[in-house]
């Protein structure tokens, strides 16, 4: 088992002022002055005593550097791993405790990589890194190496002390078009965080962007920091990380200060919770120490290298407390602009046009009569934002997972990757290649996550499993199919409770900027007729939250037939019923292949070739359309 926060803190609540006489002594304190536990700074000069202990928080800390320090991480800076510098505290206060062998694989099937050596000559790195304001000193007790040619290297280990990944840097300016950084061949590149090995849970984490911003955080006194490994567009990391982040009190946020940063700034923050996080606001300017001209900075190693020391310290004790988000000044608020806004496209031309994309922060309602195609519609919806890089989360009652899987199989695999099963009685019964489900499944295998049949199907349940999936997954798309098959809260007021639940698909999704798909069955209407604004089954409140709202109609073999209808040729009409965003409606005719279970509006549409299928394909397959009629001009 880890050691656990608890365990540090019952034994700092043991020890009590025993704390402030280990640290005194491993520091070696000079003018110590016991009964009032107070002493000169060891980590700057002065010569009034500044370095006072606190009671209360068992640690010493400097008013006038900011220094603060307990017994572990003294331990850690004297060259001590965290979980060797643990095991002695927890041995001085008498605390049973067990922890896992170390150098451990966490995950088997991780390919570990070859540890550097430290041998290599480290001149490179030093006056690479000593030209950013890093000293010798933070450089060894970080394990920063070289490899053979000198470039900058990495070794990044788990929370268990396994050297799990290795990460290289040029030791130089890289020219353009340069290759800057790389993973060490050979091995798997697991979302750590690089520094995790050296943290103390019981003290606030510093979160940066880069390994030398991290570092440079380290070099003005804070040892509680780690960085991403893979960038600020990779958040990975919070979903494998999430059981040992989920310890700190305390997680501050110091990302760039550019857009990017900004947008992992906040994704975090809404990842990891708002009432933990606090954030360090980067200045877009400031005065170079030595010449008091102002320079451009963007993160904590051009601070360090700008101020020095005490200012990016500075920066860190005064954190910003994430603020409150319930109200905001008319200035504070950004008038929506569609064309920035997050989202996918559909796939088909027309209803694309239209609606733009499927965007985030909001709920599209999808309705329509049985066997209209509900379900293969959201089959391409999941793709297609699957394709762009939107995991997904499916809740379905109306199929069971077995069977939505198939589904999901033949509309990705579209015809090129299914072959023809004759039946007993004659018929073709279509079926995707082996081959293709294989591929499908792994491509697809961390995009996208189903709601398990044995599940309750429970309002609170389902809310407790998007929430999960939103922050530790990082899913961004939502299908709920269908409303009427989860069990609300309130089941005596039908009317009630699903106005309540669409407010709260549209609170989560505003909350963690998601989008939602619900579908909502139509009343019960008679053949033939459109659905309109107020057919939807329940609460008429449904539609009037809704975001959007989506109809799906099959178009009868009679006009479907007849070259005078205006649905002739067609299969089903999509029609956008009710559009908050551009107010547009429309019906929006399509074709639909029984096959492939796709929708489509062109040749393009009909053979799209999803992410997955990296054939490459040459010569065009039967097109259906061609096969019909040709539509007659008026």
């Amino acid at each position: 088992m880890l050691i656990e926060k608890k365990d540090i803190e019952n034994a700092k609540k043991a020890l009590g002022d025993k704390n402030g006489e280990l640290i005194a002594e491993l520091l070696e304190l000079e003018d110590y002055d016991k009964k009032n536990m107070k002493a000169c700074c060891p980590y700057h000069s002065e010569k009034t005593p500044s370095f006072i202990y606190n009671r209360k928080a068992y640690n010493w800390h400097c008013f006038s550097c900011g220094k603060t320090v307990d017994v572990i991480d003294v331990l850690m800076e004297q060259g001590r791993s965290f979980i060797d510098a643990t095991k002695w505290f927890l041995d001085k206060a008498d605390i049973d405790f067990s922890c896992p062998e170390q150098h451990v694989k966490t995950i088997e099937r991780y390919k570990y990589p070859q540890e550097e050596s430290p041998l290599n000559d480290m001149t490179s790195v030093y006056e690479y890194l000593g030209s950013r304001g890093i000293s010798k000193n933070t450089i060894d007790y970080l394990d920063i190496r070289a490899d053979e040619f000198g470039n900058i290297c990495f070794n990044t280990y788990d929370q268990y002390d396994a050297l799990t990944v290795v990460n290289y840097r040029k030791s130089r300016k890289v020219e353009h078009g340069e290759n800057k950084c790389w993973f060490q061949k050979g091995a798997d590149a697991a979302d750590l965080l690089w520094n995790m090995n050296r943290i103390n849970p019981t003290k606030p984490l510093v979160i940066t962007e880069g390994q030398i911003d991290c570092a440079s955080v380290v070099q003005a006194g804070y040892l509680n920091c780690v960085s991403v490994l893979k960038g600020c567009q990779s958040m990975g990391w919070i979903e494998y990380c999430w059981e040992w982040l989920k310890q700190f009190e305390t997680i501050i946020i110091f990302s760039d200060g550019d857009a990017p940063g900004i947008k992992m700034r906040n994704e975090v923050i809404n990842r990891l919770g708002a009432m933990r996080c606090k954030y360090i606001e980067v200045p877009k300017e400031l005065e170079y120490k030595d010449t008091g001209k102002l320079v451009p900075v963007k993160d904590a190693s051009e601070i360090l290298q700008c101020q020095g020391e005490k200012y990016l310290m500075d920066l860190i004790n005064t954190a910003k407390d994430i603020p409150i988000t319930s109200v905001a000044r008319l200035s504070e608020i950004e008038e929506l602009d569609p064309t920035k806004m997050d989202g996918f496209t559909v796939g088909i031309k027309e209803l694309d046009d239209e609606l733009m994309k499927i965007f985030t922060g909001g709920v599209t309602l999808l309705t329509g009569k049985p066997s209209a195609g509900k379900t293969t519609f959201l089959n391409q919806i999941v793709l297609s934002a699957m394709d762009i890089g939107y995991k997904t989360f499916l809740f379905s009652r109306e199929l069971l997972n077995g069977m939505s899987k198939g589904w999901f199989n033949q509309v990705a695999a579209g015809r090129r990757n299914m072959h023809a099963i004759k039946l007993r009685n004659g018929n073709e019964f279509y079926v995707v290649n082996d081959e293709a489900k294989e591929t499908i499944t792994e491509h697809y295998d961390d995009w996208f996550f189903v709601y398990k049949d044995e599940e309750d199907n429970s309002e609170e349940k389902l809310f407790e499993s998007m929430e999960l999936c939103a922050t530790k997954k990082g899913i961004k798309l939502f299908i709920i199919d269908n409303l009427m098959t989860v069990q609300l809260r309130d089941m005596q007021d039908t009317n009630k409770a699903q106005t309540e639940f669409i407010n709260r698909l549209i609170k989560f999704s505003m909350k963690y900027n998601v989008a939602v798909v619900c579908i909502a069955h139509p009343r019960k209407m008679q053949s033939g007729m459109d659905i309109g604004l107020f057919d939807v089954a329940g609460s008429q409140n449904i539609v009037n939250l809704a975001t959007r709202t989506l109809s799906l109609k099959r178009v009868s073999e009679q006009d479907k037939d007849d070259p005078r209808n205006k649905y002739y040729g067609y299969d089903v009409v999509i029609s956008i019923v009710k559009d908050r965003i551009f107010g547009s409606t429309k019906d929006i005719p399509v074709h639909y292949d029984k096959i492939s279970r796709r929708f489509y509006s062109s040749y393009e549409e009909f053979d799209r070739v999803y992410g997955w299928d990296k054939n490459t394909y040459k010569g065009r397959i039967p097109y259906p359309i061609e096969e019909k009629k040709q539509f007659p001009d008026t």
